[in-house]
């Protein structure tokens, strides 16, 4: 009740268990070609892409601590030579190892994720983050943590493509960083961005660079995932390989970011960019070198309206340090060291 009291009424938090794994995921799996479409949409948001990743280290061996006395080659005769007890252990619902969720947050705005952290963190829950369910490693979930799906999150790709117009931007970035994605778009000799959500997958990114080209006479390309079902907040901070969409032209889908917005561990809103940069050419580089970074605070975190969100300078004994945190995040995996709410990516020409 103490959280519940301060989501927004779009928002859930479901009470979850086994059950929810064996009636909504089992049946996907045991089709000739399951697909992660039709589990990213399933009611308790606990379904993950492979029928072992509810489970620690994919295993559903019983075991009281992850693994840890057993080997690599137990695991794989469990699994492929001598699988006659796996259907036990994945039926019991008691099994110690099971790496499940005991509570499931679908946030639809950012003042959703702020109320959930700062309640992790006032009752010293762990929290862990689904982003589009894609991850092959299971990292998506974890045991006794509060999981943030985020797939119900505000979708901002359907209408989140801008056209940067360098006549009324100024030569300065503004203190509230509005005009800094494209000014750092321009300085790249592009001119285009898109807007999404931390819940939004690339098949939804995607379709709405579709919809913008079929609209407006093909005017733009974005460099993503292979796969529909990855999701630009897990696969763009492990680099993101974009082979498939021209990730040899344009760069791998960390370069693709042109600013970040995302909660904080300690509960703060923020967004930051790249404010401060050069011309890098003569070093070989086709695109400017990031000399400083600044980043902005939201000084009213339970103001729901986005259109009244307040952007302000972080005050100093937050002790936020965007140069490092735009490094960090760009390489450090999804989910680790906050929640990102939204992203502004680079588009190109078509």
């Amino acid at each position: 009740a103490a959280l519940t009291s301060k989501l927004s009424p779009s928002a859930s938090l479901i009470d979850t268990s086994y059950q929810n794994v064996i009636d909504e995921c089992g049946p996907e799996f045991s089709e000739p070609s399951p697909t992660n479409h039709a589990l990213i949409d399933q009611p308790s948001g606990m379904c993950l892409p492979h029928k072992y990743l509810g489970w620690e280290m994919s295993w559903p061996r019983p075991s009281e601590n992850g693994h840890l006395n057993q080997t690599f080659a137990q695991a794989l005769t469990d699994i492929y030579v001598d699988p006659s007890y796996l259907e036990g252990w994945m039926l019991d619902p008691t099994n110690p190892s099971l790496n499940l969720p005991y509570k499931v947050l679908f946030p639809s705005i950012a003042s959703d994720v702020v109320a959930a952290v700062n309640f992790a963190k006032e009752h010293g829950l762990e929290i862990s983050v689904k982003n589009s369910g894609h991850s092959y490693q299971g990292a998506s979930s974890k045991k006794d943590t509060l999981l943030l799906n985020m797939n119900r999150y505000t979708h901002y790709a359907p209408t989140g493509i801008t056209d940067c117009d360098a006549s009324i931007l100024g030569s300065t970035v503004t203190e509230d960083l509005s005009n800094q994605p494209c000014l750092l778009s321009l300085a790249k000799n592009k001119s285009s961005l898109i807007r999404v959500g931390g819940g939004e997958n690339f098949d939804k990114v995607y379709r709405a660079v579709i919809a913008a080209n079929e609209e407006e006479g093909y005017k733009y390309h974005v460099v993503g995932g292979a796969a529909g079902t990855v999701s630009p907040m897990g696969w763009s901070w492990q680099g993101g390989l974009g082979g498939t969409t021209g990730g040899r032209l344009y760069g791998f889908g960390v370069d693709q970011v042109v600013q970040l917005e995302m909660v904080l561990p300690n509960g703060v809103h923020v967004k930051f960019g790249p404010t401060e940069w050069e011309d890098a050419s003569a070093e070989g580089f086709i695109v400017p070198k990031t000399k400083v970074v600044t980043g902005v605070c939201r000084s009213n975190p339970d103001e729901h309206d986005e259109e009244k969100w307040i952007w302000e300078r972080c005050p100093e004994d937050f002790d936020i340090d965007f140069n490092d945190l735009w490094f960090a995040v760009r390489g450090g995996g999804g989910g680790t060291w906050g929640v990102i709410t939204s992203v502004l990516l680079q588009l190109h020409d078509y």
